[in-house]
Parts: C-alpha cells; structure tokens; sequence
C-alpha cells in the first residue's frame, strides 16, 4: 500500500510539473473532459445506489427475520430445556419418596445424625 501511495504521489508531482508548459487550449479540453467523467461516474454511482434500495431493504428483512426465528428458536429451547430438567428432577424425587414410605425405618431414624454417620460409614466400606 505505500508503494502504491507513493506511486501515486509522484505521477501527480511530474503531471503537475508539466501543466505549466500546455496550451490553454488543452488545459480547458482536460478539464472539461474530466468535468465529464466526473459526471457520468456520479450518475452511474447514483443509479447503483437506487437501484440497490429495494434490495437492500429485502436483505435487511430477511436478515432480522433469520435473526427473530434464531431467538425464538433459543428461547423454546431453554425452555424446553428447563422444563424437561424440572420433570426428571420431580421423577428422582417422587423415587426417593416412593423408598422412603416403602422402608420399615420410621421417618424419625432419618433424622437422627448418628443415623447419617452410620450411612457414611456404610457406603465408603469395602464389602459393598
């Protein structure tokens, strides 16, 4: 890129150089020619731009569209997602409920901590 800048900057400084020298003549043909193009490439730019609007305007529907299903489609999800951990969640519970009542230990033996040092015990021994 600074080649090019370079470049650039000296071709303006030897063109420069030489539009002392021409007749005025040319010098007024120049500048009436690049008026020109300078025109024609403002028009073209112009027309481009309208003609892309309508364009423009679809893409930018489509591309929120996409963006609001993406959401959407998040969103079911999660909740999805939640309501389906909830559900197993309440089935492991209704199981340990189940067991529970199902015991011939009364409910007051699972309060008691000895109860629960003596469950310790068992689940970290050898034999199990």
């Amino acid at each position: 890129m600074k080649n090019e800048d370079e470049f650039g900057y000296k071709a303006r400084h030897i063109l420069n150089e030489g539009v002392d020298s021409l007749d005025e003549k040319v010098v007024s043909r120049l500048n009436a020619v690049r008026n020109e193009s300078l025109d024609q490439q403002r028009a073209t730019a112009t027309r481009l731009s309208l003609a892309g609007i309508p364009h423009l305007m679809e893409a930018s529907f489509s591309t929120r569209a996409r963006s609001l299903a993406a959401a959407v489609a998040l969103i079911i999800g999660a909740t999805g997602t939640y309501y389906w951990n909830a559900f197993q969640q309440a089935s492991e519970y209704e199981e340990i409920d189940s067991a529970l009542l199902a015991d011939e230990l009364p409910p007051s033996a699972y309060l008691d901590r000895g109860f629960h040092a003596w469950l310790e015990r068992g689940s970290h021994s050898p034999s199990q």
